[in-house]
């Protein structure tokens, strides 16, 4: 080889070649994923649960003042700042419209919520927290005065009793005197 002739000494290539010929920047970069996906496996298994969105389960009693009681709903009461689903029953939206027997159409919802607001208005309401409900909302059994909130808006039919709530006997009872939603022999779907 003639010394005035340029040399090469390195052969670029925009493949890193390694033995045999086979593409060695490929394989770093499925071995980095990989190993990005098992540490990401690692790290699910041994965090705690409860980092991941999972709701403590609630027991407990909570007891506040008449002033602190609002009522969201014919099933829901916010006391303080923490929102109650009440346990067992199901009541109607509001929004919701029903069909008086001379015709008239009212509120449904509107109509269970003013009566859980007559049980509650000016009296101390106290709630034993059982749980979340599917949306997350705390739910228990409460009492203002001395009254079971729960039972008595199935018994005074604003709701309906959930099938595993014990309050189903009430339910009967309410269609039979056709109280609350049940004025007309039938409650409107919800």
């Amino acid at each position: 080889m003639p010394l005035d002739r340029p040399r090469r000494i390195f052969i670029g290539s925009s493949r890193i070649q390694g033995r045999g010929g086979f593409d060695l920047r490929g394989r770093v970069v499925v071995a980095g994923l990989a190993g990005t996906v098992f540490g990401a496996i690692v790290m699910l298994f041994a965090m705690p649960t409860d980092l991941f969105g999972r709701v403590p389960t609630l027991a407990g009693t909570i007891n506040v003042a008449p002033e602190q009681v609002a009522v969201v709903d014919g099933e829901t009461l916010r006391l303080h700042d923490t929102v109650i689903r009440l346990q067992g029953l199901a009541a109607p939206p509001r929004g919701l419209s029903c069909r008086g027997a001379d015709g008239s159409v009212t509120d449904c919802g509107a109509a269970s919520a003013t009566a859980l607001a007559a049980l509650v208005r000016g009296h101390r309401v106290a709630c034993r927290l059982n749980g979340r409900d599917p949306t997350g909302l705390a739910q228990g059994r409460c009492e203002a005065a001395g009254t079971d909130l729960n039972l008595e808006l199935v018994a005074a039919g604003w709701a309906r009793a959930l099938e595993a709530s014990g309050m189903n006997d009430a339910e009967v009872e309410a269609r039979a005197a056709r109280r609350g939603l049940w004025r007309n022999g039938t409650m409107p779907s919800f």
